[in-house]
Order: C-alpha cells, then structure tokens, then sequence
C-alpha cells in the first residue's frame, strides 16, 4: 500500500518548488502574462485540493450486522462499541493516523433545551403539567418539574403502546446523564480530547444513551498501518433503526463517500432492510465502489456444508439486487479475537471459543482466506480512488505546469541567442498561429457560455414538473399519504374524560408524524436525490459532447502553433492531448429534502406541531367542552367522536399546507444553490481547462523580442539563472514521474 502521508508530503513540496520557480521566473514575463497566470491558477487549484485528501469508507449494514466488530477487526484492536442507538444520531468516524487519539463535541445548553422542550411539545402533559413549556435545565425548579413529569409519565403508562416512544427517551437520557456531563455543557459546544491512554474514555459516551444525547459529534484516530493514511471510516448506524433519523444522516454521510464496505449477517442474510439500503445506493450511483461481506458466525454454523450453502443463498439473493456483486465471507470476530490472541490480550472464555473454531479448520481458512481478498481488494480499490482524484485534481496541474515551465525556460534561452531579424520573422509567423489559438478559445467560450444558459433554462423547467403542485409525484404521493393516514386504531376511552381525547390525539399525531417522516426519509428524500443526480449527469454529458468537439478544434490550433516553434529548432514538452482530459466535477451534493426541512423548522424539528397543533386544538377542545357536556351520555360518544375527528382533518390540513410550504422552499434550493450552481461550475471548468491548455502552451514572443533588444553584457547572467531554473524543473518532473509510479498511475 503506497505511503499516503509521505505522497502527501512530497507533493506539498513539489507545489512548492514549482511556487518558488514560478515567482523566480516573473520578471521574465510582462504582468498580464497569460502563461504566467495560467501557472498560478493551477498552482492554487492544488493547494485546494490537498487542504483535503481524505478517502471516505462507509461501513453500512442493518442493525446488528457487526459493523463495530469488523472495524475492530480492521484496526487490530477491540475499541468501538455501540449500546445506544435509540435517539442518538451521529457517526462515529476513525481517521487513519500516526497516533491514537480523539474527542467527542458536547452539545451547548441552547441545543439542549431546545431538544427537550421540542420532545415536550410532542407529548400528552398530565394534569398540573401544562404550563411546562419553556424547560431549561441549568434551572433547579425545571429540573425536578421534569424528573417528576417523567415519574408521572411511567406511572399513567400514558404511551400505552409497545413501540418506544423517542420523546420520551429523549428526555430521560438527558435527566439519567445530567450528573455526569451537566459540568461539561457550557453556552457554546465543548470539545472533549482524549490521548492514546484514555482512548477507551470515549465508549461511555457511545454505548450509554444518558452519555450520547449530549453529543454533537465525535472522531477517533487510529494507526492502520495497511490501509494508509489519509483515510476515514465511517461506523455508519444501522439502516433499520427505529430512528428514521439515522437513515437520514446515513444518506448524508454516504453523499460525502468514495467507498462502500456493506456487511451482511449470516445468521439472517438478506432482510427487508438491505433492499432498502442496496436501493439508495444505487440512487447516490456508489454501487461500482461497494464490496459486500458476508459477517460469517462461526458459532451458527457448524460445518463446512452449512456455511457454503448460506453463502450460495445469499450469494444468489444479493445477484438479484447486484448483478456480479463479489462477495467476501469471513468473521470479523474471528479475526479479531486471532490478533488479541498473538498479542497475548486473550481472555480464557475469549481463548476457549477460538480454541473451538480452530478445531473446524476448514471454516477457519476459509474466513482467513476471504478476509486476505478483502484486503487486497480494498487496498486496490482505495489506490484507485485516491489515484483518480490525485491524477484529475493534484497530478495533472503540477505536471502541466512544470512542462509548462520548462517549455518556456528552454524556449527563452535558445531565442535569447539569435539576432534580431530572426526574432522578428518568427515573431511574425508564431502570432498568426496564436491568433488561431485564442480564436479557437473564444469560440469555446461563448458556445459554452451559450450552452450553459440553455442547460439552466432546462433544468428550472425539469424542476418545476417535477414539484408542480398538481401533477408532481413526489408531492401528490406525499399529499396522499397524509390524506389517507388511518387513525382507527386508536382507542377512544371514556367519553367524558376530554383529556383522554387529547392524549389520544398525541397518540395519533406522534404515529403520524413517524409514519411521514419515515415516509420522507425512506422514500421523498432518496427519489429527490435520484432526480437531482439524473439532472447533473445530464448537464455533464450535454456539456462534454460540446466540449469534446471543439476540444480537436483547439487541438488543431495548438498543434499548429507547436510545429512552428519546432520548425525553428525549439524542443517542447507540453502538448495539447489528443483526448480532452476530464475536469475536475464540482464538489457539491444535492441537498437532502428531510435535512432542509429540519433547517427550515418545519416538520422535522417537531415545531409544526408548536405552529399549528396542540395549543389550537386545546382552543378547540375547551370552546366544545361546555357544548359537549350538556349534551345528555347518548349523544356524549358521538359528540367526542366528531371532535376527534375534527382535530385529526385540522392536523392533516396544516401539515400540507407546511409541506407545500416545504416543497416551494426546496425546489428553490435545489435549482438555485445545486443544479444552477453545479451547471455554472462545471462549464467553468471546462472553459478553464482549455485557458489552462492554450495559455500554458504559448509563449509571448514579442517580450523576448524585446529582452533581445536590450540584451547586453547581462545576458550570460541571464542565461545562467535559465540554466539554474531548468535543472530544478528536472528534479521536479523526477519526482513527479516517481509519484505517478508509486500511485500506479500511467500519464
């Protein structure tokens, strides 16, 4: 596996030289040299682009698939465990590094309070607790009104129902963790660090949910020595989570990923869950970059036969989804438990159960011969990840430069020696040629330019269908599920009682609201994404096709140019390819629909309900309260009936009238801060890619018409610091044929 961080060091230092060489060689040129700006340009496009080299690997799979035990397995040590998971909502991400060390952010009281009073807002408060409604926890009185609305809470079993209710546990992870963390939490988050000694520290806070509410955020670092550095693993929740927040920030972080390691249980194989992920990540466009393992439990299966029937089964199963998906079978845990057990960190139970698993040898060579082409294929797919990215975006521009460079060097130093009527014959013919070259590139630009409004003008029409109102199907499918909602299953108690009718319609809206949130994040979000993507690749194909065309227009032009600098005994370096190099895609993502809602403070962040619910339907219940109870007991039943379903029609009402709201808002968004924006910056690249080919190539004759003119005893001098300047920009095109050979990457 290369050594990321020394490629990462060397290319830092050849940016450098060619910096350094590049102001050295400045005053050679006139100050709106193209050339000169063209070095420049390329030179920032690099530091850009190394602020941030890291390879992103999401490890994805249903819950309880082993994705902690095989990250385990991947870094020699038994470090991550995973206990909470109910409410919590963040990743825990592993940054391949030279040491172990980490932190964990603390949320700040302000977010704290806002989540406790939110989940407050979304439950049925018992008699004397009504006015609880601005709760902070920093306040003494708040906090023992709240221990006791929890205890009243459990008493009424006002939930009623078996499914967890995440408000509620909301709550009371925050009131069980408050003694232990309350001193952290401070007006602005916190971050908590940890060294190489109190690395395990970090566990409390993921594996208790009265620790993990109060995390924003948190990262290990950890040496894996054969992955290389420079390299993230995402321990991603599991995608069937009851929290249908989790799917969420899985869609989000696998936006951001290069690479996909799916597990897969063999003790129940496919489930209904992995449909639904293998679906998403067919949408994001990440299935080329996935490996899929099969987590083999060597304790489920007895013998050989049994696991090689299971791994048919899946294998057969997963085809209908993937077609040709390579499949790795191992046990993480095994692994795991075989690198303890060469460092002498076994214990007797964990001993006697290797101990066990070695007696069927054929099982054990078949998990450490899966887990060897796992790892192989990994570093393969890894090298060549990053040597794409480091080829279109780092390689490219320090090789273009530094022939660039050179080009211009050797050019200068051989005209500097011919006499002035030479020169200026040259002169002459070398600008005809360039004309050629900037007409070539005018034409570029403004049919790009051209192509670009055209393209915007498509898209905001492709939007606009596809979230009319009306027709869209995105937003009738959601107008229907709200419409159609049942609410029959709820139970309506004792007609008298007007507060049960309100609890039961905090049971309804908290149903209600999980069902639609579930709905836009399983279904709304992923098919938005899919549009989107269609769109951008759309825009990419039409733009290429252009550019692809008039990329042997300006081919031509350069070639021309070229050839009559080498009629003159000129050597050049620098060449116009004859297949368009690929620009660098701008590195933005569509922007989640449930994530916009949340920013927003519509639905996602429980404020609808604040907005238009439960105290106005409170009105309601009070203005019929006294309508309801004269009514004689015959008609009392009905009466509540009608209320209830009065209440239920207003809540559906609302929450369309706040999605359509929603729904306009993000439409915006997406064609303005996305698929605009991603038009805009993906024809500039274009146009800059052929700026950067033509503006490199030519050289401006006509100022070292003019430095021959002047030249006097100075000369030699000159002539030796070109001399100097060429030596250093063959050290540096040394190194940079060292890098493409380390990276595995042909020019």
């Amino acid at each position: 596996m290369p050594n990321n961080h020394k490629e990462q060091a060397s290319l830092e230092k050849l940016k450098q030289i060619l910096e350094t060489l590049t102001e050295e060689v400045s005053p050679l040129f006139p100050d709106d040299s193209a050339q000169l700006s063209s070095w420049r340009r390329s030179l920032e496009a690099v530091s850009e682009t190394l602020e941030d080299q890291t390879l992103r690997i999401a490890v994805v799979g249903p819950v309880k698939s082993g994705k902690s035990t095989f990250i385990n397995a991947m870094q020699g040590r038994d470090l991550l465990k995973r206990g909470a998971g109910i409410v919590t909502a963040f990743i825990t991400r592993i940054r391949v590094g030279p040491e172990e060390k980490g932190w964990v952010e603390i949320k700040s009281w302000e977010e704290i309070n806002r989540e406790v009073n939110e989940a407050l807002s979304m439950l049925a408060l018992p008699r004397g607790f009504e006015g609880m409604d601005s709760i902070d926890l920093r306040r003494e009185e708040d906090l023992h009104t709240l221990r006791q609305f929890i205890q009243e809470l459990k008493q009424d079993s006002l939930t009623g129902r078996e499914t967890f209710d995440p408000n509620i546990v909301l709550i009371n992870g925050y009131l069980n963790g408050y003694g232990t963390l309350s001193a952290h939490v401070k007006d602005e988050p916190v971050l908590l660090e940890f060294d190489a000694d109190e690395l395990d520290r970090h566990q409390d806070f993921v594996s208790q949910e009265s620790q993990a509410v109060y995390l924003r955020d948190m990262e290990l670092q950890l040496p894996i020595s054969w992955l290389g550095e420079m390299v993230e693993i995402g321990d991603c929740q599991g995608s069937d989570s009851p929290n249908p927040l989790h799917f969420a920030m899985l869609q989000e972080y696998l936006l951001s990923s290069h690479c996909i390691l799916y597990l897969i249980s063999s003790r129940v194989g496919i489930r209904q869950a992995d449909l639904k992920l293998i679906e998403a990540i067919k949408i994001l466009r990440l299935l080329p970059q996935t490996l899929f393992i099969v987590n083999v439990d060597l304790d489920e299966h007895g013998n050989m036969e049994n696991l090689e029937g299971l791994q048919e089964r899946i294998a057969e199963e997963l085809g209908l989804l993937v077609p040709e998906a390579k499949i790795y079978a191992f046990s993480a845990l095994f692994q795991l438990l075989e690198i303890a057990n060469s460092t002498d960190e076994l214990s007797p139970r964990e001993g006697r159960r290797l101990e066990g698993w070695h007696e069927e040898q054929a099982m054990v060579e078949l998990s450490r011969c899966g887990y060897e082409d796992f790892c192989n294929d990994l570093k393969e797919l890894v090298n060549r990840e990053r040597g794409r990215v480091l080829h279109g975006s780092v390689l490219s521009h320090l090789q273009r430069v530094s022939q660039s460079m050179k080009d211009s060097v050797n050019t200068r130093q051989r005209l500097l020696s011919r006499d002035q009527a030479e020169l200026e014959a040259l002169a002459d013919e070398v600008k005809v040629r360039q004309q050629s070259v900037m007409a070539a590139l005018s034409t570029v630009e403004h049919t790009l330019d051209g192509l670009r409004n055209s393209l915007k003008e498509q898209v905001r029409s492709a939007v606009d269908s596809y979230f009319d109102t009306k027709y869209g199907p995105i937003i009738t499918d959601t107008m229907q599920l709200v419409e159609n909602y049942q609410v029959d299953s709820f139970g309506q108690g004792k007609p008298e009682e007007a507060r049960k009718w309100l609890t039961n319609l905090f049971l309804f809206y908290q149903d209600f609201r999980q069902t639609l949130s579930r709905h836009i994040i399983d279904k709304v979000n992923l098919r938005i994404i899919d549009f989107a993507k269609s769109e951008e690749e759309q825009i990419e194909k039409k733009l290429m096709e252009t550019a692809t065309g008039y990329w042997d227009l300006l081919g031509q032009a350069l070639r021309q140019y070229q050839k009559t600098l080498t009629d003159s005994g000129l050597t050049l370096s620098q060449v116009a390819p004859e297949t368009m190099p690929q620009p660098q895609k701008p590195g933005i993502t569509p922007p989640p629909f449930f994530a916009f809602m949340q920013r927003s403070e519509a639905l996602g962040r429980g404020s609808l309900l604040l907005r238009f619910g439960l105290r106005r339907l409170r009105h309601l219940f009070s203005g019929l309260k006294s309508r309801v109870l004269r009514r004689d007991t015959t008609d009392m039943a009905e009466s509540n009936e009608e209320v209830f379903r009065e209440a239920v029609a207003l809540v559906k009402k609302e929450t369309q009238k706040e999605l359509l709201s929603s729904f306009r808002d993000y439409r915006q968004n997406l064609k303005f801060a996305y698929l605009f924006t991603f038009t805009e910056m993906y024809t500039q690249a274009l146009i800059q890619l052929f700026r950067d080919f033509g503006d490199a190539t030519m050289v401006d004759i006509s100022h070292i018409q003019e430095a021959a003119h002047k030249r006097v005893s100075s000369q030699s001098d000159a002539t030796e610091d070109l001399a100097i300047v060429n030596h250093r920009l063959q050290y540096a095109e040394e190194n940079l044929r060292n890098l493409e050979q380390s990276l595995g990457i042909s020019s």
